[in-house]
């Protein structure tokens, strides 16, 4: 397959499906690692939570919280950042090793749940592998490049969401040729594994984060 046409995502999949292997795919990772650790390291230098949070440069989304749960319980909030603002810069250098294998893992599950059998979960492995490096460098290229706050940052998140759904659509390609499934079975495989694997733990550590805020209040810390 000529490489000018692998940017389409089902060629790319087909490819990925057809050639790859576990070795190749543990070395897409390492990289892919490289490019996020450097990425996460950008941010960790160029990022002050007090930007985010204070000031002309403060984000939107504190303001959203200002007007909806009050400058107090904002507040709360805004100290579980700054406290935990070291954990997220090592959890975005994760972030390949987290998409690679909970993703995979929860596609594969999808997959039988819906009654797709009898297919070796490694080649979904090595797909998820390939498709996460070329999404994890163009992205963590953008944010070393261009940093984290004005128009570059904006050109970086643009760039991100592109790749983003690039990936998507590889891995839904990747699933209708991998389980041998027609498109409609693979959009439900695909959106059955994003509900299980982003949603609920979104749902998870936002209903986390809300009930810290209400056990602040009642227990009258603020």
């Amino acid at each position: 397959m000529p490489v000018a046409e692998l940017h389409w995502p089902r060629q790319f999949a087909a490819w990925a499906l057809r050639t790859g292997a576990l070795p190749q795919a543990l070395a897409c990772i390492a990289l892919a690692m490289i490019f996020s650790t450097a990425g996460a390291y950008r941010m960790a230098t160029s990022i002050r939570v007090e930007d985010i949070v204070f000031g002309s440069t403060r984000s939107p989304a504190v303001d959203t919280l200002l007007g909806a749960i009050g400058v107090e319980r904002t507040a709360v909030l805004v100290y579980l950042l700054q406290r935990s603002f070291d954990a997220l810069v090592v959890a975005s250098a994760l972030t390949p090793i987290f998409l690679w294998l909970l993703g995979s893992s929860a596609m594969h599950a999808a997959a039988r749940l819906r009654g797709a059998r009898g297919h070796q979960f490694i080649p979904l492995l090595v797909l998820f592998a390939y498709a996460e490096l070329v999404y994890q460098a163009p992205t963590s290229l953008a944010g070393i490049i261009f940093g984290a706050q004005g128009a570059g940052a904006q050109l970086a998140t643009a760039l991100s969401l592109v790749m983003l759904i690039w990936f998507g659509m590889v891995i839904y390609r990747g699933i209708e040729l991998h389980y041998e499934v027609p498109g409609d079975r693979a959009r439900a495989i695909f959106v059955m594994g994003a509900l299980v694997f982003y949603l609920v733990p979104l749902v998870l550590i936002v209903g986390t984060l809300v009930a810290i805020v209400m056990a602040a209040a009642i227990l009258q810390y603020f």
